[in-house]
């Protein structure tokens, strides 16, 4: 049910495996199963930077036999942390996305199969928010207070219930991470009765670049159920 809230919103930020030519930066990461460590996708990235700013990002999404199933779109141009997107599953149609209307105000879309009508609705993000990738940017604006291990409760917008929820983020430690100094963040629902439903997300950040490394938790995207994939993506570094 809460599928939507919780890939990509991490996806954005990767220190980039490839080219980074003509304001282009292209990357990777690779899904896999919790549980078992199959591989389950590939997410294949290009940023667009324009003097120096991120202004719009295109994934793909790869099988494990290398057939895209999935396309997200998201600009980051009219407000970082609460940035414009859409995400598409042609397998099934699925569809989901956020447009910023007038301040802080986002119109949420889902469809839930291409033959259902698409659902939407306008809500108010508030001033602590982020919606989709906009989350790495919410990170890197309050980096230092994560640091420093304060506790941070924002509204994150999620269009498969057309609606907002409170999360909280904090650091768990401070460590290394595959030979880099690296802080590990925890993402969680603050509601008690959702926590049932919607599990915590651990994340690996780099302290130097402050780009995202790993993330275990619940994907966006599904399998051929319909359910989501729960997940740990990895992401290469120089």
């Amino acid at each position: 049910m809460y599928n939507s809230i919780f890939l990509l919103i991490f996806l954005f930020l990767v220190f980039p495996l490839g080219s980074n030519d003509l304001g282009k930066i292209r990357f990777n990461g690779t899904a896999t199963d919790l549980e078992t460590g199959n591989l389950l996708y590939k997410d294949f990235h290009e940023e667009t930077w324009e003097n120096g700013k991120h202004v719009s990002s295109i994934i793909l999404y790869k099988d494990p036999e290398g057939k895209i199933f999935a396309k997200k779109k998201i600009n980051f141009l009219k407000n970082r942390t609460l940035p414009e997107f859409q995400l598409e599953d042609y397998r099934d149609g699925y569809l989901e996305g956020g447009v910023l209307q007038n301040g802080n105000s986002v119109k949420l879309f889902v469809r839930r199969k291409l033959e259902d009508i698409i659902q939407e609705k306008v809500i108010e993000a508030g001033n602590l928010s982020a919606l989709d990738g906009g989350f790495d940017y919410f990170v890197i604006d309050h980096w230092e207070e994560l640091k420093s291990g304060k506790k941070i409760n924002f509204h994150f917008l999620v269009p498969s219930e057309r609606d907002k929820f409170l999360f909280s983020v904090e650091k768990t430690k401070e460590g290394e991470y595959k030979g880099k100094p690296a802080m590990f963040l925890r993402l969680k629902i603050a509601s008690t009765i959702l926590s049932m439903f919607v599990k915590p997300i651990d994340l690996v950040y780099d302290i130097e670049s402050k780009r995202i490394m790993e993330y275990k938790g619940t994907s966006n995207i599904n399998d051929e159920n319909g359910k989501s994939y729960k997940v740990k993506i990895v992401y290469g570094f120089r």
